[in-house]
């Protein structure tokens, strides 16, 4: 069997894509012409030329043929172009950047394809129609790329005409940021549920209908009745067979002026199909792709999260409490989908003295005293650490990831986190993320 080809863009860095026909040639199809059919042309303008000047039919007529020889083959070139049904389909379910992505071009009609593959990637495989073919590829950069339209190879019988020309439609792939296993963090996702829970689903059992058991972690107030000695101080419970729902809040801070430092920061433009493109840079690459695998964690362990950038507002389609009803990697499915358009805000939060936070989520975070909030910052001072510091006498289980380009010059921010029971950590925001830990 034969192997399907791979393109991966990482390999591609040093090949650019160029156009070596003129524009005009281009618009007008005429970079077609090989040179035997300009010469053809050529040839057939000066008969017309010095018949004009000579007065002799026949050299207008030989003119006449050449002309119209050339312009044919040009004609049918374009005729045959429009007739061509070129089908691509994704194969793979959820493109992800690192990982591999499967396609498949295939066409009925007899002709050469020369698949076109997204800018960062260099010439795409060849297709010998009647048949299909599949070929990976390995994304590197999240958004949404643009495959094809494909390129059909034009061959005229006489070598007059010889290129290639686009056919078919293009395909949008939106890609989502990479996720990482984090066997490093064997504490994330692995808390047992305390206090109420914030949501509950049950079956329609009778209201009257109860038992007695022993109370256990994670049941709520709102699901249990609570009885005198005369029950050995046990908890009679409604049989719905209630299912109480861990939460977890994720803050990502989503400021372009906190993660695009120039001279420290490198650049990445992110493509968005036909849109304009993205402005994001590494450091916030690497936090994106950090939530996104916590994020996973978490909700691989039953915790129903909440994504929020420092204002408040929702990263995710969906609000929490419209999904409470879903399953836990519900929530983390609408935020990982988001991450293709995710882009950096400027202003996204008001200065307000050393409040990092916005209104809006500083009244959320109090809601989630003995629920896990994970931070993940891009730039943190000295009077904002301390005013974050405030919050650990209501919030207890905080874990903050400040990802930062030397973190050798954040030694007070950690002191002053020190005083707090929070975990902290301050990372090279431009390393990769295995290698953050090294």
């Amino acid at each position: 069997m034969e192997k399907i080809p791979r393109y991966d863009s990482r390999d591609a860095l040093s090949w650019t894509r160029t156009e070596s026909a003129d524009t005009a040639l281009r618009r007008w199809h005429l970079d077609l012409f090989t040179v035997r059919g300009w010469c053809t042309a050529g040839a057939g303008g000066l008969l017309l030329f010095l018949a004009y000047l000579l007065g002799r039919h026949e050299m207008m007529a030989l003119g006449l043929g050449l002309l119209a020889l050339a312009l044919a083959s040009w004609g049918l070139a374009m005729r045959l172009r429009g007739r061509t049904n070129i089908h691509r389909e994704l194969l793979s379910e959820v493109p992800t950047v690192g990982e591999v992505s499967k396609f498949r071009l295939s066409c009925a009609e007899r002709s050469t394809i020369q698949e076109r593959l997204p800018e960062d990637f260099g010439p795409g495989p060849r297709l010998q129609a009647p048949g299909s073919i599949e070929y990976e590829l390995v994304f590197r950069t999240r958004g949404i790329h643009l495959m094809g339209p494909a390129q059909q190879i034009v061959v005229d019988p006489l070598g007059l005409i010889q290129g290639m020309v686009r056919t078919g439609e293009s395909l949008q792939v939106p890609v989502r940021a990479q996720l990482h296993e984090l066997d490093r963090f064997a504490s994330l996702g692995e808390r047992t549920l305390t206090g109420d829970a914030k949501f509950s689903r049950s079956t329609t059992a009778d209201y009257y209908d109860v038992a007695t058991r022993d109370y256990q972690q994670g049941d709520s107030i709102r699901q249990v009745h609570w009885k005198a000695s005369a029950r050995h101080a046990k908890l009679m419970v409604r049989q719905e067979n209630h299912v109480a729902t861990a939460q977890a809040l994720l803050v990502l801070d989503t400021s372009f002026e906190h993660w695009n430092h120039s001279g420290s920061d490198l650049r990445i433009s992110l493509p968005q199909a036909h849109a304009e493109a993205l402005t994001s840079s590494r450091r916030f690459e690497n936090a994106l792709s950090l939530a996104s695998s916590i994020g996973l964690r978490y909700a691989t362990s039953g915790y129903q999260l909440a994504f929020r950038n420092l204002a408040g507002t929702s990263l995710a389609q969906r609000d929490l409490h419209s999904i409470s009803e879903l399953g836990a990697l519900n929530s983390f499915e609408d935020f990982h989908a988001a991450t293709t358009e995710l882009s950096l805000d400027n202003g996204s939060v008001e200065a307000n003295g050393p409040e990092i936070l916005g209104s809006t989520l500083h009244k959320e975070l109090l809601g989630f005293r003995e629920e896990p909030v994970i931070m993940i910052l891009g730039e943190l001072d000295a009077p904002q650490a301390a005013w974050l510091a405030t919050l650990s006498r209501t919030v207890r289980h905080v874990e903050i990831f400040l990802l930062v380009s030397h973190p050798e010059r954040y030694l007070a921010i950690q002191h002053e986190l020190a005083r707090t029971s929070w975990k902290v950590h301050i990372l090279p925001g431009n390393m990769a993320i295995d290698e953050m830990w090294g």
